[in-house]
C-alpha cells in the first residue's frame, strides 16, 4: 500500500507541484517534469540492475547496450515510414513497439546469458560489457551493416514521440517513464517476495551449495539476466521519449558508470535504493552540468565513499542514523527528561 501511495502521490506531482524550492526538480514547470522523468527512467532501469547484481550477484554489466536498445528500438520501429532519412522507421505503433523491443532485449539478454552464467567475477564483467559495447557499435555502423537498421549510424536518430491523450510531450514523457518504474517496481516486490527471490539470495551467498540442494544456479541468473535487459531496454525506450534524440556516444561505458552509481549510492539491493539513487545522479548531474570534469570528479568520490563509509547506500541512512548510539542516548535522555517533568 506504501508503495502504491508514493507512486500516486508521484502521478499527482505535475497538478500539485510543491516542489518549487528546488528548481530541478519543480513539477510546475516543463525542466522540472523533464528531469522527474529522467529519474524514473534511470530508476527502472536501475530496478532491473538491481535484481540482476543485487540479488543474484551476477555483475552483468550489458545494460547500457540493452538501455541503447531499447531507446533505438523503439525510435526505429514507431518512427514514420516516409519520413526523411533522420527521422525514418517502420510505422509501428508505439505501444506494439515497446514489447517487441522489450521482449527481444529479453531474449538476448537470456542468450547471451547462459555462456556468461557459468563465468565468475572479472571474466563475466567483461563478456557481458563487451555485448554492451556491440551493439552499440552495431547502431554506429548502420549502413555499412545493414541499411535496414535505420539508425542514421553516429549522427543520431530523432525519436517520435507518443502523446498521452489530452497531455503535451513533456507530461506524456512524465507518465510514460513514471509508469515504467512503477511496473518494474512492482515486479521487483513480487519476485523478491516469493520463491525467486529467495533462490536468488541463495545463488550469490551459497552458489557452491546449490547444486547438492537442487537448486539451478545457472537458470535463475538466466531468469535475471532477462528480466534486468527487458528494464533496461524498457528504460531507454522511456528516456529516449523525454530526450527526443538518441545518439550513441550516449549509451557507452559512462552510462554504465551513471547506472552503477545511481545502483550503489542509492542502496544494492534494497526496494527503494534506484529511486534514491537516480533522485541524487539526475540532481548531481544537472547541477554540474556545465562542469562535466567536476560531475565525474565528484560521481568518482561519491562512489568510493559509498563503497567504504555507506555499502548499503543512502536507502538504509535513516535507519543507521535512529539505530546509532548517539540517537538511542538522545532518546534515552528525553525520556529521563519527561518522565522527571511528570
Amino acid at each position: 500500500m506504501t508503495t502504491i501511495g508514493v507512486f500516486v502521490f508521484l502521478a499527482l506531482l505535475p497538478w500539485i507541484p510543491i516542489l518549487g524550492w528546488t528548481d530541478i526538480f519543480d513539477s510546475g514547470n516543463n525542466f522540472g517534469r523533464g528531469n522527474l522523468a529522467f529519474v524514473f527512467a534511470y530508476g527502472a532501469a536501475a530496478v532491473g540492475f538491481n535484481l540482476l547484481v543485487g540479488y543474484s550477484g551476477t555483475l552483468g554489466l550489458a545494460v547500457a547496450g540493452l538501455f541503447a536498445l531499447g531507446a533505438y528500438g523503439t525510435a526505429v520501429l514507431s518512427a514514420p515510414s516516409d519520413a526523411r532519412e533522420a527521422l525514418s522507421g517502420y510505422d509501428w505503433p508505439f505501444f506494439l513497439a515497446l514489447p517487441v523491443v522489450c521482449i527481444a532485449a529479453a531474449i538476448i539478454g537470456v542468450l547471451v546469458g547462459f555462456p556468461a552464467a557459468r563465468l565468475k567475477g572479472f571474466f563475466l564483467a567483461i563478456a557481458t560489457l563487451a555485448l554492451g559495447e556491440l551493439i552499440v557499435t552495431i547502431i554506429r555502423l548502420d549502413d555499412d551493416v545493414w541499411s535496414g537498421l535505420k539508425t542514421n549510424g553516429g549522427t543520431g536518430k530523432q525519436v517520435p514521440q507518443f502523446l498521452v491523450p489530452g497531455l503535451d510531450r513533456i507530461l506524456s514523457a512524465y507518465m510514460l517513464s513514471l509508469g515504467a518504474l512503477f511496473l518494474m517496481m512492482l515486479a521487483y516486490i513480487v519476485l523478491t517476495n516469493r520463491r525467486l527471490g529467495r533462490t536468488l539470495k541463495a545463488v550469490r551467498d551459497i552458489d557452491i551449495a546449490t547444486g547438492p540442494l537442487g537448486i539451478s544456479s545457472t537458470y535463475y541468473k538466466l531468469v535475471a539476466f532477462g528480466l534486468s535487459a527487458f528494464a533496461a531496454a524498457l528504460a531507454g525506450a522511456m528516456w529516449a521519449q523525454n530526450s527526443s534524440f538518441a545518439n550513441p556516444s550516449t549509451f557507452r561505458t559512462r552510462l554504465l558508470v551513471f547506472l552503477l552509481v545511481v545502483l550503489i549510492v542509492g542502496g544494492l539491493g534494497r526496494k527503494w535504493g534506484p529511486l534514491i539513487g537516480a533522485i541524487f545522479f539526475v540532481f548531481l548531474r544537472q547541477k554540474l552540468q556545465d562542469t562535466q570534469k567536476l560531475l565525474f570528479l565528484i560521481l568518482g568520490i561519491a562512489l568510493i565513499l559509498a563503497v567504504l563509509v555507506l555499502p548499503n547506500g543512502i536507502a538504509v541512512l535513516p535507519k543507521q542514523i535512529r539505530d546509532s548510539r548517539w540517537v538511542k542516548d538522545l532518546q534515552r535522555r528525553l525520556e529521563s527528561l519527561l518522565d522527571f517533568s511528570t
